[in-house]
Formats: structure tokens, C-alpha cells, sequence
């Protein structure tokens, strides 16, 4: 497995990522309808094409996982499904603490998996709002070097 920064983003490649986002979301978020994600696919697609992507690739040189950061704003971590808790996600996250002094990231508080991820990666929450959107409780973090 190889952790890369995108230079370009193809439209296969865009494809690839947009399917990681929309299954790890399905997957992670029962308790938010397919609709809420479905409506913000052409929103995360636009995202994508200005956001820094890290991407780890498999041996054969497909996509297995993929991180967007916006600014200093992790947007997410997704990592294709068969291959989560294998490491992946540690790899993304290792990459970027390596390119970042300051990661800000945010997980809906139902999400435990998603929250236990960041707290072993030395993330602290500073804050819990609500979504409008979905009316579910967002939790707010932030990592340090």
C-alpha cells in the first residue's frame, strides 16, 4: 500500500473517490437518510477538485482509500469497504500530520467508530453543535502538533 498526494484528479479517479465517499457514508451513517447524501454528491464532487486528496493505493494501483483536506479542515477519511480497519485510515492520517501542524476534523456524534478513530490519533473535541440538515449532533475536533 502507498500513500500518494494527487497532483490532478481524472474523471475516472473522480468516480473512484466519489464512490469511496458515498458508500463510507451509507455505511457509517445509518441513522442519516441516502437522500441527505445523494443531494450532496455534486457538492462533494466540486469540493474535491480544489480540496489537497491523499489517496492510498493498493498494489495494483487502484484507490483503496482517500482523505480530503480544505484549508485545515480534514473534510474526511474514507477507505473502501473489506479493506477498513486494516490500517488505512492510520496511513491517510499519518500523511497528513506529516504535511499539517493543525488538522480540524468533525464526526457526527453517533458515528463512534469515527470519534474513536480521531481520539487515538491524539485529536482533542472542542466542540458539539447541531446539524440543521439532519438535526444530529456534530462533534468538533482538533489535532495539534
Amino acid at each position: 500500500m502507498k500513500v500518494e498526494k494527487m497532483d490532478h484528479i481524472s474523471s475516472t479517479d473522480l468516480q473512484t473517490l466519489m464512490t469511496l465517499w458515498l458508500s463510507g457514508n451509507l455505511d457509517a451513517h445509518p441513522f442519516i437518510s441516502e437522500e441527505y447524501w445523494q443531494e450532496h454528491e455534486n457538492e462533494v464532487a466540486g469540493a474535491l477538485k480544489t480540496a489537497e486528496v491523499y489517496v492510498v493505493r493498493d498494489d495494483n494501483g487502484e484507490i483503496v482509500g482517500f482523505a480530503g483536506m480544505q484549508g485545515q479542515r480534514l473534510t474526511g477519511i474514507f477507505v473502501k469497504a473489506g479493506q477498513r480497519n486494516d490500517g488505512l485510515g492510520s496511513l491517510l492520517m499519518f500523511a497528513l500530520k506529516s504535511d499539517y501542524r493543525l488538522i480540524k476534523a468533525s464526526a457526527f456524534e453517533k458515528n463512534a467508530n469515527a470519534i474513536h478513530f480521531y481520539k487515538q490519533h491524539d485529536f482533542d473535541i472542542s466542540e458539539r453543535e447541531l446539524n440543521q440538515e439532519t438535526n444530529e449532533v456534530v462533534v468538533k475536533m482538533i489535532w495539534q502538533a
